[in-house]
């Protein structure tokens, strides 16, 4: 009987012709008479019966009377304008809500007048609930004539879906499809957790899981749809990668809801009704080359209620109510690790082993393989598509030949049955890069000489050739779409930064675009001013912000320097490095800027060179042969510079240039003591804090030296007030050690202590290994005094071979004590004792020893 409900799993009928379908068309309002004449005409043409109230006699009261042509009708169409209508005596709504609200049994069409400016306030906000709460869509119309089609259409899908519906589906399908997962999750916990918290908050209606290619966003997404099946009427996977364009993206929607194409309705309107009152979650996995789409799949959230979405895409969706969560490398064991267990037990090494299994079964991390296996997930920075691909090689390739070939990373091939986009390292960057405009490619091509990241006026002072591209415009598209990520290195600015894989696919775009020379040049220069304005920051209130900014600047600092060597640029090179020479001292890195400048003073360019520039790079040259135990070497070109920074009184370079020739003068010279006053002097009218505390520490030793510990102990107070007032932590550190030393000769052990706690702090908050080997020394020191030998041997072990590693010696002014202390530790030990614990000190390392000594010392006290 029309009207009725259908028998559970019985199929229901078209009615035959003597029962025919009774459709109500809603409103009796006269501004809609077109409309309704134009609904009973279609409505009649498909030999369906039309209901329409006012065809009715009015013996009974009203409402009684549409209530009662409501029950008999199997279809209620509503057609709103601007008028919301009549409310009657004792009701408290109009009858035009009334009969929408009677027909919640029936199926229903709705149909709303897109010219509607006049529209009552009452008939805005019953439209609105109509969006929101039911489980129909409202069509919009212009005119009596579309309408009539829209109806006549509707009608006939209605008919085909509800009428003469197909079979329901079978069990397990109803609920969604999910594909199986290829791989075990590993890690990931808190992102799982974030995901699965934001979708069971039933106000969050999109979450999208973005970052680069590889980073393992499906697999995070199908572990959240998983955890979230049993909460949820349905969950279906929508796959987006094989599409190509945008238009496709409601077919492949419809087609994993199941829903097919009827009439000339919409897909997503279709889909919509489908969805609509149901609790459902709708994953679309990568959506980044169809991001055109996605405001139309959006929409289903409006008016479908209970939908959420969890996508996954390289770029962000940028729709209105998106939560973020971003995916990023999975966790590398930590710097210097060795040891088996604790490099087992990091995700990226746990993924690596899951994969390496399937290829070898017997594959395990051992003590032998876990140093190469942690370089090699380090090298591969912890990206997961990487790590698999390079896992499936250790059945012929052990860890420590992966290590030596993974400059081939980019094209090592996976699974035959791999998507196409993942096949390689460089198909699924490729794929990100294809969907970059010619702005951002150029400039993901140039950010490529960027070894270490690089800040905005970096990226501003390399990406640009002629304002050919806005650069803060191109690399916010890089950054939306994963290719480039923003970090905060502590420097004040964000840096932006490259996965290693991507940059290197990057570099060979910029090659191919044969712009990596000039664009080499460009960031030289660029680092030539941040080199200038560092060396003066470092003296300002901004000091540490300066320090965080070359600590990151560092790789690309040396690239740079390396670059204008191989260019012939000595005057660049002077430009990059002597500003900051007391940070690279600061790092240990002596040794290596002190080649630099041998490299530099041989090109021809040298000669070139102005006054200046000539007289730094001869100091620079003569520091390094100092620190490399070198004083004859070192010599001649400190006599040169002090000759010509005297000629041209340039204080600054005389004082260094006095300070340096008396550290190649023996310590029993005469002269040192007038040398290094001479030295002082220079700088003080120079007006450089940091350099007048250099030149007192070797002032002071000379002192020391004497047996005046008096007035080594004012030299090196005033030294350390100066760089107090500097927050040099480095020299700060030097001082400190200095200042234990002179307690120590002159008897005073628990100052000593307290000094060498404090410089032991700094040593370790600036990682100064130079510095560190100094303290050591102090603490070799104390132990022989409190009677521990074996411990003051292993400490004085650990200093030596920390200058080793460097390449440096101990300073000229205290080789003697440095010696004599080598002595008593020897007398105290014996011979064969003293090598053992030496070697033991350093094998242990610095740090290691550090820590022994200091627990030492607290047990003492």
């Amino acid at each position: 009987m029309p009207g009725a409900a259908p028998r559970p799993g019985v199929r229901p009928a078209i009615p035959t012709h003597d029962q025919r379908l009774r459709v109500f068309v809603s409103s009796t309002l006269e501004e809609l008479a077109a409309e309704r004449r134009a609904v009973r005409d279609v409505i009649a043409g498909l030999r369906l019966t039309p209901v329409l109230f006012e065809l009715g006699a009015r013996t009974h009261p009203p409402r009684d009377l549409y209530r009662a042509y409501l029950d008999q009708s199997d279809v209620f169409v509503g057609i709103y304008g601007d008028r919301y209508g009549w409310v009657a005596p004792g009701m408290a709504i109009s009858g035009l809500e009334d009969e929408y609200e009677l027909s919640r049994e029936l199926p229903r069409l709705l149909y709303v007048r897109r010219a509607a400016a006049d529209r009552e306030p009452r008939l805005t906000e019953l439209i609105g609930r109509m969006q929101a709460e039911s489980g129909a869509s409202t069509t919009p119309y212009d005119s009596p004539e579309q309408l009539a089609d829209l109806v006549a259409d509707d009608l006939a899908v209605l008919l085909t879906e509800r009428f003469a519906a197909a079979p329901a589906a079978p069990p397990g399908l109803a609920a969604g499809w999910l594909p199986t997962p290829d791989a075990p999750l590993v890690d990931r916990h808190t992102e799982l957790a974030l995901v699965t918290r934001l979708l069971g908050d039933p106000t969050v209606r999109l979450v999208t899981l973005s970052g680069p290619g590889g980073i393992g966003k499906t697999r995070l997404a199908l572990a959240a749809a998983e955890t979230l099946v049993a909460d949820r009427d349905a969950v279906w996977w929508v796959d987006l990668a094989a599409l190509r364009d945008p238009d496709d993206v409601p077919a492949a929607v419809a087609a994993a809801v199941g829903v097919p194409a009827e009439g000339h309705r919409p897909l997503l309107d279709l889909v919509a009704d489908r969805l609509a009152g149901r609790r459902v979650l709708l994953v679309l996995d990568n959506a980044e080359h169809v991001l055109a789409a996605v405001p139309g799949v959006g929409s289903l959230l409006s008016r479908c209620p209970a939908t959420q979405l969890l996508v996954t895409s390289r770029s962000l969706l940028r729709l209105r109510g998106e939560h973020d969560v971003p995916l990023g490398p999975l966790a590398l064991p930590e710097p210097g690790e060795r040891r088996a267990a604790p490099v087992a037990a990091s995700a990226a090494v746990q993924l690596f082993t899951s994969r390496a299994q399937r290829a070898d079964p017997a594959f395990a991390v051992t003590e032998d393989s876990a140093a190469a296996l942690a370089e090699v997930v380090r090298r591969l920075e912890g990206l997961p598509l990487a790590l698999e691909l390079v896992a499936a090689r250790v059945r012929t390739l052990p860890p420590s030949v992966l290590l030596s070939r993974l400059d081939r990373a980019l094209d090592l091939a996976g699974d035959v049955d791999a998507p196409d986009r993942q096949r390689t390292l460089r198909d699924t960057i490729a794929w990100s890069h294809d969907l970059l405009a010619a702005p951002e490619r150029a400039l993901l091509a140039r950010l490529s000489v960027c070894a270490g990241g690089c800040t905005l006026d970096t990226a501003e002072a390399i990406g640009a050739v002629d304002g050919d591209l806005d650069v803060l415009e191109a690399l916010s598209t890089l950054v939306g779409h994963s290719l480039v990520a923003s970090t905060d290195a502590g420097e004040g600015q964000p840096r932006f930064r490259m996965l290693e894989l991507v940059r290197s696919f990057a570099a060979e775009r910029l090659r191919e675009r044969g712009e990596e020379r000039a664009t080499r040049e460009r960031l030289a220069r660029h680092l030539a001013s941040v080199s200038a304005a560092a060396g003066i920051g470092l003296n300002g209130p901004e000091h540490r912000l300066w320090r965080a900014r070359l600590d990151a600047e560092a790789t690309d600092l040396q690239a740079a320097l390396r670059w204008a060597v191989e260019d012939d640029r000595a005057d660049l090179a002077v430009d990059l490095a002597a500003p900051l020479a007391r940070w690279w001292w600061s790092r240990g890195e002596v040794v290596p800027m002190g080649e630099m400048a041998e490299a530099t003073a041989r090109l021809p360019s040298a000669a070139r060179l102005d006054p200046g520039a000539a007289g730094l790079l001869r100091w620079a040259r003569g520091a390094t042969r100092i620190a490399q135990g070198q004083p004859a070497e070192a010599a001649p070109l400190f006599v040169d510079l002090v000759a010509d920074a005297r000629e041209r009184d340039e204080p600054w370079l005389l004082g260094h240039g006095l300070v340096g020739l008396a550290m190649t003068r023996p310590p029993e010279d005469p002269q040192l003591a007038g040398l290094l006053a001479d030295g002082v002097a220079a700088l003080r009218r120079s007006g450089d804090a940091w350099s007048i505390a250099y030149a007192l520490v070797p002032l002071g030793d000379v002192a020391l030296l004497a047996g005046d510990v008096p007035a080594a102990v004012r030299a090196h107070e005033e030294a350390l007030a100066l760089v107090r007032s500097i927050a040099d932590e480095h020299l700060t550190a030097t001082l400190l050690d200095q200042l234990a030393l002179d307690a120590l000769l002159s008897g005073d052990v628990p100052s000593a202590r307290e000094r060498l706690v404090e410089s032991a702090r700094l040593h370790r908050e600036v990682r100064d290994q130079e510095g560190l080997a100094y303290c050591l020394d102090g603490l070799a020191a104390l132990c022989l005094a409190s009677g521990d030998p074996h411990l003051a041997g292993r400490l004085a072990g650990a200093a030596e071979a920390a200058r080793a590693e460097l390449g440096v010696t101990v300073w000229p002014m205290l080789r003697s004590l440095a010696a004599q202390l080598d002595e008593m530790v020897r007398a105290a030990l014996g011979e064969q004792d003293d090598r053992r614990e030496r070697a033991a000190g350093a094998a242990a390392g610095p740090w290691t020893a550090l820590e022994e000594g200091l627990a030492a010392l607290a047990g003492a006290t």
